[in-house]
């Protein structure tokens, strides 16, 4: 069955007969490469009982020929965009639409799609829910993006030396992603000495220095799929009390990937891995949640190994497993994998070292 057939038979088991996806500079762009194959930065999908559509403007006309089945409808009016849909609609015999509310604005809703002739209904889970079982096909994507970011940060750790810069280090891990076929999945986090401790630290110019950690949060995208993947170094001999945070992290992360499991429930693999860092005395250090879900985009669907999900991670699904603490003024440690939750087994797509390494 392909995705716009299931998606259709999600649509017909909440009694929807069309759905319109609005994709805006982007703002939802994963959404609508995966439904549709287009991979532009604008486009409005629209699905009825009769056919697939895609309006987009003249920059994609080309692109949206070669990518997607969709029947192009060009773009050439904003005005005129809360006619063109309804008629589309109207036409088609659309009556019950989904649309994604968590993507529009409330200015948007406003211009167009509230004065649709049509019953509006909210619907977000359906492609969350899609999207956050992977196929085959994307587990092997990831599984690139994954040894691209791996192969890169090895070669990077090369010129991890006292007197380099952050900037300087996030620059050549970028350029080594590029180099081999990769695209970055986000802005790279570098964070050495008491930096390492904002969680999501920007590349300063600040310079590396003896006896401090580095930690090094990136992620490579392949064919529109990503990875994303922390690890800490020590430049030079840890002292002891960066040992035992690093031993903490290691054995709170080991035991949440041994845990990690289709069907375990969200709240209670953080629980997992909150448990020992807790016991261990720094409870308080470990602000956020253990993992994400992890796909087109780094933060892919809802769920994911959070304190707040009170639901099961679908087998299927591909997780991020990333606890951390963080000592403010001092340093900060956090160790990430990527995790396939097959129905048979979990596979653990990173290779790199987990255990303290020194430069």
């Amino acid at each position: 069955m392909s995705r716009v057939e299931a998606f259709r038979e999600k649509l017909r088991e909440q009694s929807l007969d069309g759905f319109i996806l609005y994709n805006f500079e982007s703002s939802n762009r994963s959404s609508s490469w995966y439904l549709s194959g287009f991979s532009g930065s604008f486009s409005i999908l629209v699905i009825t009982p009769l056919g697939e559509y895609i309006i987009t403007d003249s920059r994609y006309y080309t692109q949206a020929s070669i990518e997607t089945p969709f029947k192009l409808i060009p773009y050439k009016n904003s005005n005129g965009l809360q006619e063109l849909l309804s008629s589309i609609l109207r036409d088609d015999g659309a009556l019950r639409v989904g649309f994604e509310e968590d993507t529009l604005s409330y200015g948007l809703y406003n211009r167009v799609f509230s004065g649709l002739d049509v019953e509006l209904r909210p619907a977000d889970r359906i492609m969350k829910d899609m999207r956050a079982v992977k196929s085959p096909e994307e587990v092997e994507l990831i599984s690139r993006a994954v040894s691209v970011a791996e192969k890169a940060l090895i070669e990077t750790m090369n010129f991890i030396k006292p007197g380099k810069t952050e900037e300087e280090v996030s620059a050549i891990l970028e350029f080594e992603i590029r180099k081999r076929g990769g695209y970055m999945a986000f802005d790279v986090i570098v964070g050495s000495g008491s930096r390492s401790a904002i969680v999501h630290g920007r590349p300063s110019s600040k310079k590396l220095q003896e006896g401090e950690f580095v930690l090094i949060d990136y992620g490579a995208r392949v064919e529109g799929y990503n990875s994303d993947i922390t690890r800490t170094f020590s430049l030079g001999e840890p002292d002891e009390e960066m040992i035992r945070v690093y031993e903490t992290v290691y054995r709170a992360q080991k035991e949440a990937r041994d845990a990690a499991v289709a069907g375990i429930i969200g709240s209670e693999l953080h629980e997992v891995a909150a448990e020992i860092i807790r016991n261990a005395g720094y409870g308080e250090y470990f602000g956020h949640g253990l993992g994400h879900s992890l796909g087109m985009d780094t933060h892919d669907s809802s769920g994911g190994a959070s304190p707040t999900n009170k639901e099961p991670i679908p087998a299927g699904a591909v997780i991020t497993i990333e606890p951390g603490i963080y000592l403010p003024e001092k340093f900060g440690v956090r160790i990430e994998d990527d995790l396939y939750l097959g129905s048979e087994g979990t596979r653990v797509l990173t290779t790199l070292d987990r255990e303290l390494k020194i430069l």
